[in-house]
């Protein structure tokens, strides 16, 4: 029997506003669609994502709603209850420009981060006529095709660490419309993304292989009573480079430098005597990129970074007396 020959694929940014977290209790407010591109086999075709688009503001299926959320769109909740278009319609006429404009291909719903639209749009659809013309999985995430092609963590995979090439120049304004086509450039740019293949071990993070009073030594690198260390290398760690004294201790300028090598952790040695303060901006910078830290007296620091560094693009600050 011949190999059955598989459909393209037709990829469609979905971009929703809702006033919650999950669809039921909650309500999809607004939603808009652009298409991304067709991937026939190996090929992928970009489309102009302002070509075929759908947008619809839709009218509240209950009447809880978070404030937050909902501030999010800045849309007038009270103006959908009068006049947004009933939900059941909205998705009638979502399927039909669906079918559409993937005509002869199979529809793929991409988003970013998927987990949330399609959580919504898949129960609406459903709720709303019980038929998906996405089918119960057809959905891609831009996260995990990031993280899969870059070879990073999940967690890593967000728009401040992707090279800048692959980011849309259209403002994400939470418009419906307005992010579905900025994030159909970002897909199109994702697929057609080659990323560069580092040499073996070019951005492993270099393990720390002595820790005594007043030194510290590394792989690659010489000894110092401070280090820095990162994926890729490393370096003295100056104090008087951004400020850092032992009160109120190390500064955000310290770790921003890490983000920007896309860390999913970084590890901070208070000194052997746990003298050196962490100021709040720091720890603070940090977890807003949602990088996991770790703050110990530094021969307990020097451990954790060691089986960080195994595994994980890792930093670290290092201070080796007091």
């Amino acid at each position: 029997m011949a190999a059955r020959t598989a459909r393209p694929s037709l990829y469609i940014s979905v971009d929703i506003e809702a006033d919650g977290p999950i669809p039921g209790p909650y309500s999809m407010i607004s939603f808009g669609a652009s298409v991304a591109g067709r991937q026939d086999g190996a090929s992928y075709t970009a489309a102009d994502p302002e070509q075929h688009t759908f947008y619809r503001e839709l009218r509240p299926i209950s009447e809880e709603f978070v404030p937050g959320a909902l501030a999010v769109s800045g849309l007038d909740r009270d103006r959908l209850v009068r006049e947004g278009t009933d939900p059941a319609v909205a998705m009638t006429e979502f399927r039909a420009w669906v079918r559409d404009v993937s005509a002869g291909a199979q529809p793929v719903m991409c988003g970013y981060p998927a987990s949330f639209d399609w959580t919504f749009l898949y129960w609406y659809l459903i709720r709303f006529g019980a038929d998906s013309p996405f089918g119960h999985s057809g959905c891609l995430d831009m996260k995990t095709l990031y993280a899969t092609k870059a070879r990073v963590p999940l967690r890593a995979a967000v728009k401040g660490r992707m090279p800048r090439a692959l980011l849309s120049r259209r403002r994400h304004t939470h418009h419906a419309l307005d992010d579905a086509i900025e994030q159909a450039e970002l897909m199109s740019n994702l697929m057609l993304w080659t990323p560069p293949v580092p040499e073996p071990d070019a951005e492993r993070s270099p393990r720390i292989t002595h820790l005594s009073w007043g030194r510290i030594e590394a792989e690659g690198l010489a000894p110092g009573k401070d280090l820095r260390l990162y994926p890729g290398g490393g370096r003295p760690w100056d104090w008087s480079e951004h400020g850092t004294r032992h009160e109120p201790g190390v500064q955000p300028q310290e770790v921003r430098e890490f983000l920007d090598l896309g860390v999913t952790a970084v590890v901070l040695g208070r000194g052997m005597e746990k003298r050196l303060g962490i100021a709040r901006q720091t720890l603070e910078v940090l977890r807003a990129a949602g990088v996991e830290v770790h703050v110990a007296e530094t021969t307990a620091a020097v451990e954790v970074y060691n089986r960080l560094a195994a595994t994980e693009r890792v930093a670290g600050l290092f201070h080796s007396t007091c």
